[in-house]
């Protein structure tokens, strides 16, 4: 049966929503045995009949849901007749898209729910050629497909006359060397620079610890051990009740700088040594010079053509207007992007010859294209994530060039920002009333509203703004007064919309996410929803 034709009561004992726009993700109770079955041979026939793979590279985290999960996946896929490539332990999931960069012909299956709290499950997958799958997007509409055979439930490919063959391969290793090559760190590099790391028992520490250690850093890791119960609370940096207490540590005065990671390790928070926080777009202000010198070095080979030099980059609908200001005066073009991990790979993948390099979502990801072979570029890149490189190059840069950030943070608090928050709300139905209202409001107050991006699709977020430009470019010009509101309803989670507010005036900016409240705390009151 197809998914359209379904009852609101058959989609519930199916857990369909489990089918979100960029991934798949649930909490693991409601994917018992036999929907966790369906889910793995709709999976597996997707990569054969769609993709028609051979092989399929299969990894997973920490969480306590992920490894009956995977056991599962690799027994069906192989009964299948696809070869599988396995780390049976517990990796991140930039550790996993590295498996699958010397992997590329293959499928690939990642079994994390990232940052969502311990109950959770889910499954980010890939076609070959590093093309992350979402609704509606990847051959035969991506995971759209992979609902349908998961609601068909067809058992035509249920069996192979020839078992495929399972392979195991840690890339740990190559995974750490590759990416303090890049990074350009070298034995002790780091030597004398002490750094704290809450890991929030996800399942970056090894990779993250090891490498920071081989450069010289003094590391003090909290949190290292993999524990997908997550005693230290959810593996989100963004809950405050989770890292206060390295926050705290911090405030000691005896590291020079910090990181923390999400559950799977992608996630990558920035500490000053006064405990507070550098945003990713910051941070990439000062990181573009030595991206860039990478990308010189692959414009001099030729692998652009006789195209000029002309690098760019995409920044985050929440990203704060001055630090986009910044990163264009870095020495790169600027341009807005909706959120979303694949939405973001796939315009970094299919503009790499026009010279797309990085990326970063003020969650804390970074992307970029990255080299197959750093010896060899005519190879290829995969537009994916690595954190292991952005954190090296992070510290490589702040131990060598400290005042880089203590300007940055100089920058950072001279505007006034309310970190993106939550608002999960009991029933869907109640999302697009809220925004609407919100954004009713703020044309009220004569803030321009922005919904599409440069080329005119959507930005699947509304940004408000007012003394802004709706292009933010080197020549922008931040001195009078201005306002700017990113409102989204999120793709990866049930029932939640989010707001980040940012102004140059204090009072603005309290007053906006007043005005905002003032409209959820109805919901909140009415025990219609509850703020995460």
């Amino acid at each position: 049966m197809k998914y359209e034709e379904l009852s609101e009561i058959e989609r519930k004992a199916l857990n369909t929503s489990m089918f979100k726009a960029y991934d798949i993700r649930t909490k693991s109770a409601e994917l018992h045995a036999p929907l966790m079955l369906r889910l793995v041979k709709a999976i597996g026939r997707y990569f054969i009949e769609v993709l028609q793979v051979s092989s399929v590279v299969v990894g997973r985290d920490a969480r306590l849901a992920a490894p009956p999960l995977l056991e599962l996946a690799i027994e069906v896929f192989a009964d299948m007749g696809l070869d599988i490539v396995v780390n049976p332990l517990q990796i991140s999931t930039c550790q996993f898209y590295y498996s699958c960069m010397q992997n590329p012909q293959s499928a690939a299956v990642m079994f994390t729910a990232s940052h969502n709290p311990g109950s959770y499950i889910g499954m980010k997958v890939m076609a070959p050629g590093f093309q992350t799958l979402a609704m509606g997007s990847g051959p035969k509409g991506g995971i759209t497909c992979i609902r349908e055979f998961y609601c068909d439930n067809s058992d035509q490919w249920s069996s192979s006359k020839k078992r495929g063959l399972v392979k195991v391969h840690r890339y740990l290793d190559e995974y750490i060397s590759y990416s303090l090559k890049l990074a350009g760190l070298e034995k002790d590099s780091l030597k004398g620079t002490s750094i704290l790391v809450d890991y929030l028992c996800g399942a970056a520490g090894t990779e993250v610890t090891e490498a920071l250690q081989f450069a010289g850093a003094a590391v003090r890791a909290r949190n290292l051990i993999p524990d997908g119960r997550f005693p230290a609370g959810d593996p989100n940096p963004i809950i405050a009740q989770s890292i206060k207490p390295t926050w705290d540590m911090m405030r000691s005065g005896e590291f020079d700088f910090g990181f923390c990671f999400d559950g799977d390790g992608d996630r990558m928070d920035i500490m000053t040594k006064e405990g507070e926080q550098i945003t990713p777009s910051f941070n990439l202000s000062i990181l573009i010079p030595h991206i860039n010198e990478f990308f010189k070095k692959v414009h001099a080979s030729g692998f652009f053509g006789t195209s000029a030099w002309d690098p760019h980059m995409y920044y985050d609908v929440k990203a704060n207007p001055l630090s986009v200001v910044y990163q264009a005066k870095s020495g790169i073009g600027v341009h807005i992007i909706r959120n979303g991990h694949s939405f973001i790979k796939e315009a970094l993948r299919r503009n790499l010859k026009k010279q797309y390099f990085v990326a970063s979502e003020e969650s804390a990801h970074y992307y970029m294209n990255f080299p197959y072979n750093l010896d060899d570029f005519s190879q290829g890149f995969a537009a994916t994530e690595n954190t292991l490189y952005f954190t090296l190059l992070t510290a490589k840069v702040w131990a060598a060039s400290p005042e880089l950030y203590m300007l940055a943070l100089k920058r950072q608090q001279s505007i006034f920002r309310e970190r993106e928050w939550p608002c999960h709300f009991f029933s869907d139905e109640y999302l697009e009333p809220v925004v609407t209202e919100v954004e009713d409001l703020f044309r009220k107050q004569g803030l321009k509203v922005f919904t599409a991006m440069e080329d005119g699709s959507s930005l699947d977020a509304t940004l408000m703004r007012r003394g802004l430009p709706e292009h933010i470019d080197v020549q922008t010009d931040l001195t009078g007064d201005w306002l700017q509101i990113a409102q989204r309803i999120s793709r990866s989670e049930e029932g939640m919309a989010r707001w980040e507010v940012a102004s140059n005036s204090q009072k603005c900016c309290e007053q906006a996410v007043a005005d905002i409240k003032s409209i959820t705390d109805r919901y909140v009151n009415a025990n219609l929803a509850i703020y995460e």
